[in-house]
C-alpha cells in the first residue's frame, strides 16, 4: 500500500490499550467524502496489506491513518511517524 502513513507508535499503544479494555470510545475518522463518528469498542487491532486498521464493535474497519480521534486524544497530522525517504 503506497499511500498509507504510519501511526506514531504511542497511538498505536493508545488502540491497542482500548482494544484490550474493551470500553466504549468515540472514534472520529476521515472518510473518502466526510468525517464520521462512532460510539462503540475497538474490537480489534490489525495489519493488513502494509497497513494498520482497527475494528469497531460493528464490524466497522477504519484504517488507522485515518482516525482524527480516539476518546478525545487527537491522531492529527503532528502525531505522526514520518515516512521513510
Amino acid at each position: 500500500m503506497t499511500d498509507y502513513t504510519p501511526i506514531a507508535c504511542a497511538l498505536h499503544d493508545h488502540l491497542e490499550h482500548h482494544a484490550v479494555r474493551g470500553a466504549t470510545v468515540e472514534v472520529v475518522w476521515r472518510g473518502p467524502e466526510a468525517e464520521h463518528t462512532q460510539t462503540d469498542r475497538v474490537a480489534d487491532v490489525f495489519a493488513r496489506d502494509g497497513a494498520d486498521w482497527i475494528r469497531l464493535g460493528d464490524g466497522t474497519e477504519v484504517r488507522a491513518d485515518r482516525i482524527v480521534s480516539v476518546d478525545g486524544v487527537g491522531f492529527g497530522a503532528a502525531c505522526r511517524t514520518p515516512r521513510p525517504a
